[in-house]
Parts: C-alpha cells; sequence; structure tokens
C-alpha cells in the first residue's frame, strides 16, 4: 500500500479509543506450513467494492461448515460481520483473491461474554456459521476435550498467524509461527489479577532480538496449538495480551480463551441447539444483517490507560468510513499490513 494509504489509515485510528485497533503480528515469527496446521484459517472484509489483502483475525476450521474464531473480533460491528469471508489454510496472503473462501452466515458467541478490558474479555468465543460448506475435512478432532488447563511448561506449543513482527515491521505475507511456554493459571493472576480465570491459558515465550515470543491484536481468533507427541490440537484462541506486544517487561505475552471449557457449547452449536446472536438474510439479492443482541450496539471499551493488555483485530464504524474515503481514491481499495511502502 502507498504511504499515503497507510499513514491515513494510522492516524485516524490513532486518534479513537478503540480497544480493537488493527495491529496484528506473531513475534519472533518463522514461517510456517499449512500441513502441520491444517483447521488454519483467515478471516478478511470483504464487499462487491472493498476487500482487505490482510486478515483481520484469524480463527479455526471446526469442518466445513462452522469456524472457532475469537468474540471480539466481530462483536458490535455488523458491517464487519456482513462483509466477513473466511478464507482457510491460506498459507500465503497475497492468494487471497484466488483462494477458496465463504461468506458468513452467522455469528454464535456467549450471553456472558464481555466486551471489556476491565473483564479481560471473559468468555471470549465465538463461532460462524457459513453460506457455503468449504473443501476442507472435519477438524473437531483436534480440538482439546481432554486437558483441563493443567498443561506442562516443557510441552511443545505453537502459536500461528499472519502479520507484523517485532517492532511493528512488516513481515510480509506468508503464515508464521512462534514457539510459546505454558504459565499456570495461578502465576498468570499475581499479574493479570482475579479477573483471570482458568477459563483462560496463558503464555510466556524465549527473548530473541529484544522480544519474547508473542501473539498481537491481529492474531485475536486464531489458534495456539499443543503438540501431543503426534499431531498438534488445538488448546486455545487468542485473546489478548500486553500492549506492547513481546514486551519483555512482561512475563505473560498472550493469553487464550481455554477451548476445552467450552465444549459442550461447541457440540450445541455445530448441532443447531443455539439461536445466533445475528445473522445474514439476502432480498431481492441484497444481503442484510439482522443483530439480535441489543447489548452489543454500544462502543467497544477502551484499552486502560495505563496499556496494561490490548485485544483486538476488528474494523468497527471508524473504518467503514475509511474503506469509503480510499474508495474515492483507489478502486478497488487493497486495505493491508503486507504491502512494500
Amino acid at each position: 500500500m502507498p504511504k499515503l494509504y497507510w499513514s491515513l489509515w494510522l492516524l485516524i485510528y490513532s486518534s479513537c479509543n478503540y480497544a480493537v485497533e488493527i495491529q496484528p503480528y506473531i513475534v519472533n515469527g518463522t514461517n510456517a506450513n499449512i500441513v502441520n496446521y491444517p483447521s488454519f484459517s483467515s478471516l478478511f472484509y470483504r464487499s462487491d467494492s472493498v476487500y482487505s489483502t490482510s486478515s483481520y483475525c484469524g480463527a479455526t476450521m471446526i469442518n466445513s461448515r462452522y469456524v472457532l474464531t475469537a468474540a471480539h473480533c466481530i462483536y458490535g460491528d455488523d458491517n464487519l460481520m456482513l462483509h466477513t469471508v473466511v478464507a482457510p489454510q491460506l498459507e500465503d496472503e497475497s492468494n487471497f483473491l484466488s483462494s477458496q473462501q465463504a461468506k458468513a452466515k452467522a455469528f454464535y458467541y456467549l450471553d456472558s461474554y464481555v466486551d471489556s478490558a476491565s473483564a479481560l474479555w471473559r468468555d471470549d468465543i465465538a463461532i460462524i456459521e457459513l453460506e457455503t460448506a468449504l473443501a476442507v475435512s472435519d477438524y473437531t478432532s483436534i480440538l482439546n476435550t481432554t486437558i483441563n488447563n493443567a498443561f506442562s511448561d516443557s510441552d511443545e506449543y505453537k502459536a500461528v498467524g499472519h502479520g507484523y513482527i517485532e517492532g511493528n515491521v512488516a513481515g510480509g505475507t506468508l503464515l508464521l509461527e512462534t514457539d510459546l511456554t505454558y504459565i499456570s493459571t495461578q502465576s498468570c493472576q499475581s499479574i493479570y489479577g482475579n479477573a483471570l480465570t482458568s477459563s483462560h491459558l496463558c503464555f510466556t515465550g524465549p527473548i530473541q532480538g529484544g522480544y519474547r515470543n508473542s501473539t498481537c491484536n491481529g492474531d485475536s481468533g486464531g489458534p495456539v496449538y499443543w503438540y501431543n507427541g503426534s499431531q498438534y490440537i488445538q488448546i486455545g484462541i487468542t485473546s489478548f495480551g500486553p500492549a506492547s506486544c513481546g514486551d519483555t517487561s512482561v512475563n505473560v505475552t498472550s493469553v487464550f480463551t481455554d477451548i476445552h471449557d467450552y465444549q459442550a457449547w461447541i457440540g450445541r452449536v455445530i448441532n443447531g441447539q443455539e439461536v445466533p446472536k445475528a445473522y445474514v438474510v439476502t432480498s431481492g439479492g441484497v444481503r442484510t444483517l439482522i443483530n439480535n443482541d441489543s447489548s452489543s450496539r454500544v462502543e467497544a471499551e477502551s484499552t486502560p490507560s495505563q496499556g496494561s493488555e490490548s485485544s483486538g483485530g476488528a474494523f468497527g464504524l471508524l473504518s467503514t468510513l475509511i474503506l469509503a474515503l480510499l474508495l474515492l481514491v483507489k478502486h478497488p481499495v487493497a486495505l493491508g499490513r503486507n504491502e512494500s511502502s
């Protein structure tokens, strides 16, 4: 993206107080092979005239019709939900337009979800139902159902995502992975307080080049995998971390939603036993989003002034205005973090 467009994007975003800014990157990442993480998928914004060349959040495929992500990625943003498409197994984001993808049809999250930094985004989990099935396998078997937040700090854990690398340096378009180390709930509470529960999974990372291995905002909704000796099992969904990603002064660099605690709810959603919080209807060829959750129509809570944690990855109303503005300059516009400037 030319510097003018990218600078405009950053300028307008820096003037707002959203807790869900677009600042995505895996810290100290190396190129990931999608063969190792076949359930990985990406959420993109795509309307008839505007598309994002970079994903706004990560996700994972449960099966061909249902996608697991973080609630904060889509909460309260009708325009984003209406224009969300899911691209599975996208190793290189530059191949987005030619990759298989499907439009979102319905959105599910828990009534108990709290879109708030003070509550540490409690129950930060969501499921997206697709309009059409994608050509992928059923991955329910690699969702953790056995270990309840009692992992070993000596096991292998991988966080996966697209985006920036340390120091806000563009890392290119390839999928990245990074090694993390498990930290107990009790140790994590010493940093984040009692709002952090056993339904969170906490990790730190080794220090390399002045940063700890970490996830960051735009990696939200993506997975952390545990290697059980034969395959990678998804145990968590990227939720939040320190405002300065990879900060070496903070021992906990990445916090995830613990999938184990939500397996019954996941089962109810994919079996049609839950009512969506929002869904798309089509009439006369025009798609419209119906939002049943009036509580989500509020501005997202801003990150605490001390900058202790950050969560995000979703477009808001402000981004919609930016998209419209950029349309006047370039059509179709490519909004993204992964182009040379």
